[in-house]
């Protein structure tokens, strides 16, 4: 459908658009705006789909502005919308190492002296290590682009927990939560279940060492 924006709310990014036929104005987010080149206007021309949320709410998608060119980021050459995961340091290094060196020692000291007592010291270092490893990291950078709205924001404690766990596209506070809007419960499960995968691995790699252990011991015994 075709129609002209007729209000935008631009700190808070959201507006809407009187449709060419006269029915309703329609609501419409930043984040389905698919023209990046620059911001919306009220008088814009726009084409977009309407369709309903999971509120049977009118609002529009695909929202595309005539006259603009749908994306700037092939100026460059680059995703604006990405930034770069965290990389390991010497440290992570460092602690990979000891906590493989540890593991291996106190698998090795189980086997020779058949009692679990004499291996935790060989244990604590890498449950150090672990830590270290699963630490939070900071961006050197002190804001990054939305994903959505490819407006400028500063790293909040939500951000960097997202890129820590590994996310890459990025979004400020409004664009978040109009994702969570859409898809309710999905961020939470994303997130929840990344943490438990690195608890996993934490379990996986102290843990079985020290319960093969065991089973060796009973099984020598």
């Amino acid at each position: 459908m075709k129609g002209k924006i007729s209000q935008w709310k631009d700190d808070k990014g959201f507006g809407f658009i009187k449709p060419d036929d006269g029915s309703e104005q329609v609501f419409f987010h930043v984040s389905s705006v698919k023209t990046d080149a620059r911001k919306p206007q009220v008088g814009d021309r726009v084409l977009y789909e309407p369709m309903r949320d999971s509120q049977q709410r009118l609002k529009a998608k695909g929202v595309v502005i005539e006259g603009v060119k749908k994306s700037s980021g092939a100026l460059t050459g680059k995703r604006p919308d990405k930034v770069e995961p965290p990389k390991k340091n010497m440290a992570d290094y460092i602690a990979i190492l000891v906590a493989v060196v540890s593991i291996a020692a106190a698998g090795f000291e189980l086997y020779r002296t058949a009692t679990i007592e004499s291996s935790w010291p060989f244990v604590i270092p890498a449950v150090i290590a672990f830590f270290i490893l699963n630490r939070q990291k900071k961006p050197k950078e002190k804001s990054f682009q939305c994903a959505r709205c490819r407006k400028m924001a500063e790293y909040d404690a939500r951000v960097i927990q997202a890129w820590n766990n590994g996310f890459t596209k990025l979004y400020c506070g409004a664009c978040h939560h109009q994702w969570l809007k859409d898809n309710p419960r999905h961020e939470q499960g994303s997130m929840q279940s990344q943490g438990r995968g690195c608890l996993g691995v934490l379990a996986l790699l102290v843990i079985m060492p020290v319960l093969g252990g065991i089973g060796l011991y009973q099984w020598l015994a």
